[in-house]
């Protein structure tokens, strides 16, 4: 089936699809939403993350109940609450101009806006087993006219402990419902939950069809928070063709970040939901041509942007779930060429990370941030290759009278460089570029290596003497060196571990092939 019409949806659901820019279902939306449409039947459905599952399930759901019911007819079970407002929002897009209430409830939110949305009357209900569980000790939410209950993600709910509070909610439903199970694998848990409270169900299986993000390598840097700007700067500087999408959460951060990269001198646009849409498309316009190549957006504003040839998205701070990962990086890695997913985390957010991995049945790889030396590296390569081009064009005779007499004036070399650095400015000076701090990790000695230098006192060297040796000699800012101690001939001091090579290459280097003037230890 390849469009909505074909799937028995109504004119009301069609608008409300074409408003969010659906033009044709998924896999798992062409064989679920007729099934249940056209009968009673439990549902058990294999299928990743980012498959669109989520109108799989609510697409009928909002189909199928009448408005204004008065009680409870659909219940979502989710294992996050990331995932509860995701879903509860999406439901709520998909319901068009229909009276329907899809009220979110988990925890770490106060009970009491939950207790009154209740009260109010919800149609449906999305929410994590433990806050479910709680509305339903005290008696707030009931069950007993539910037409749909759904699980999703139904192997993270068995990994996360929820496999008896799922257990008890399903108790509390009636039994004239409809059950839908969603997982991306099939665990003993999951196959139990489904033998012991759908009688007679039908199987889909759309895994080998959503392999979500084939062509994008899945990459993330552990940084800390304060930290997490430089980072990403340092993730630009190290991509000689950086052309890509950086995700914020909220608006406010959008427009900070696009506004710190813009002075920085990087060709940044924001683009969120307070845009004009003359605004709006203006950027887009602008990006797709290439004259801004960083494009910082919220996922909401994202939605609907299709530009070919994106070399990178880049997640800011972790996304809010496993399908806005997916949704975020499958943007890239298309029509055959590979992307780069890179994802910017603190300590405290590698956990989230992993769950959000393991829900998308993806693989992330943990590299080490692009150093000063690496992105020193690709701007030197970029200032060749523009160099190259601009030189392809022939220069007027008056030109090269007037360099012939430049030239005659002075050393070429002193000339041109003067020249470089006035149109490169600090690019290649590695003092211009800011410090991203090391991350220490419990029982480890904060990514620190320890050097012996074979010069002491009896070489006139102090402590200050030998930091400004080494920083002379490396091209590292003092605040790197420390832990130092002068002994008569010797001394030892411990830089950051990225730059341990560096350091010992370089002052080695001095010695010309000499016996080495440092060495680890």
């Amino acid at each position: 089936m390849n469009d909505f019409q074909s799937l028995g949806l109504s004119e009301t659901t069609i608008q409300a699809l074409e408003a969010k820019g659906f033009q044709a279902p998924t896999p798992i939306q062409a064989q679920t939403i007729p099934l249940l449409l056209s009968g009673k039947t439990d549902i058990v459905g294999q299928a990743m993350t980012g498959t669109g599952k989520t109108a799989a399930f609510g697409l009928p759901i909002v189909e199928c109940i009448p408005e204004k019911a008065g009680h409870v007819q659909a219940l979502v079970l989710a294992p996050t609450r990331e995932l509860a407002i995701q879903v509860a929002d999406e439901i709520h897009s998909l319901k068009g101009q229909r009276r329907l209430s899809v009220v979110p409830i988990y925890g770490g939110q106060a009970m009491a806006p939950q207790l009154n949305a209740l009260r109010r009357g919800a149609d449906v209900v999305v929410g994590t087993p433990g806050r479910v569980l709680d509305h339903l000790r005290r008696g707030t939410l009931r069950l007993d006219h539910v037409s749909f209950l759904v699980l999703d993600e139904a192997d993270e709910m068995c990994n996360m402990g929820f496999v008896d509070d799922v257990r008890e909610i399903f108790s509390h439903a009636g039994q004239d419902r409809r059950t839908l199970l969603f997982s991306a694998t099939m665990p003993r848990e999951v196959l139990s939950i489904a033998a012991e409270f759908m009688a007679d169900y039908k199987v889909i299986n759309v895994r080998n069809e959503a392999d979500a993000v084939p062509l994008t390598r899945q990459i993330f840097h552990e940084v800390m928070a304060q930290d997490r700007f430089e980072a990403l700067c340092r993730v630009i500087d190290a991509e000689p063709d950086f052309y890509g999408l950086v995700f914020c959460r909220t608006k406010a951060e959008c427009d900070r970040l696009a506004e710190w990269l813009s002075e920085r001198g990087y060709p940044a646009e924001p683009i969120h939901g307070d845009l004009s849409q003359p605004r709006r498309e203006d950027i887009l316009q602008r990006f797709r041509r290439r004259r801004a190549t960083i494009l910082v957006a919220t996922d909401v504003a994202a939605r609907g942007i299709d530009v070919p040839d994106l070399t990178h998205v880049v997640n800011f701070a972790p996304p809010q779930s496993a399908e806005t990962y997916v949704h975020r990086t499958g943007r890239t890695g298309r029509a055959g060429k590979e992307g780069v997913a890179v994802s910017l985390i603190a300590p405290s957010e590698f956990r989230k990370l992993m769950y959000i991995a393991r829900s998308a049945g993806l693989r992330l790889e943990k590299k080490p941030l692009p150093t000063v030396e690496d992105v020193i590296r690709v701007r030197r390569k970029n200032i060749l290759r523009q160099f190259a081009l601009e030189n392809a064009d022939t220069a007027s005779q008056a030109y090269h009278d007037l360099a012939r007499e430049v030239l005659a004036e002075g050393d070429p070399e002193e000339i041109l460089a003067g020249l470089l650095q006035r149109l490169y400015g600090k690019q290649l000076d590695p003092k211009a570029y800011r410090e991203v701090r090391s991350i220490r990790k419990p029982g480890h000695s904060g990514g620190r290596v320890r050097f012996r230098a074979a010069v002491g006192r009896a070489h006139g060297m102090t402590p200050r003497k030998f930091v400004d040796f080494v920083c002379q000699q490396a091209h590292i800012r003092p605040f790197k060196v420390q832990n130092v101690r002068i002994s008569g001939k010797h001394s030892t001091f411990t830089v950051p571990e990225r730059d341990g090579e560096t350091v010992m290459r370089s002052l080695n280097r001095r010695n010309n092939g000499e016996r080495p003037l440092v060495s680890r230890g």
